[in-house]
């Protein structure tokens, strides 16, 4: 029996598990170098970096412009994937920009088929150091807790792709 707790505000409306995210965790962790790192790396101010989640009250200037979050509030939706459309233009496009992105729509299949809250404890888990447990980042390639490399599940199956982002 698993110890995660899902915790909807984490979980994106896109498939994306906000967990992972790397402004996600500097805001979590309170890592003021982070954040200012990554401010000017998308070249806003570090205020508009810290993010508490896709659905909390506290995002990230990209988070809160997201064309996802508003299309599902519209539609009454809670994931893109129970939408007539999916998977729409936009989500397809928003899917291709960033290798962080290449499951989702096998995300998006699954919260469909077994229920947000199991893709969510499988999701974290995935997204887990397989030596400690402690959740990493999509880009992190070795654990930042234990420096076991890869850092998770995710980042081994996707190595090839993530890497020439980091390049």
């Amino acid at each position: 029996m698993s110890t995660i707790i899902p915790n909807k505000q984490t979980a994106a409306v896109c498939g994306l598990l906000c967990n992972a995210c790397g402004i996600y965790i500097a805001t979590q962790e309170n890592n003021i170098e982070n954040l200012k790192r990554i401010a000017e790396r998308l070249q806003i101010p570090v205020e508009q970096v810290r993010c508490n989640g896709c659905r909390s009250d506290m995002l990230s200037g990209h988070c809160k412009t997201c064309y996802f979050r508003e299309c599902s509030n519209k539609r009454g939706l809670e994931f893109c994937s129970g939408c007539n459309d999916y998977p729409c233009s936009q989500l397809k496009d928003f899917q291709i920009k960033m290798p962080h992105r290449v499951e989702l729509f096998q995300s998006l299949d699954r919260i469909k088929e077994i229920g947000w809250e199991t893709w969510y404890i499988e999701s974290v888990e995935r997204h887990s150091c397989t030596k400690c447990n402690h959740l990493s980042g999509w880009y992190d390639f070795a654990c930042t807790k234990c420096g076991n490399s890869p850092s998770s599940r995710f980042v081994a199956d996707n190595f090839d792709t993530l890497i020439k982002y980091r390049r």
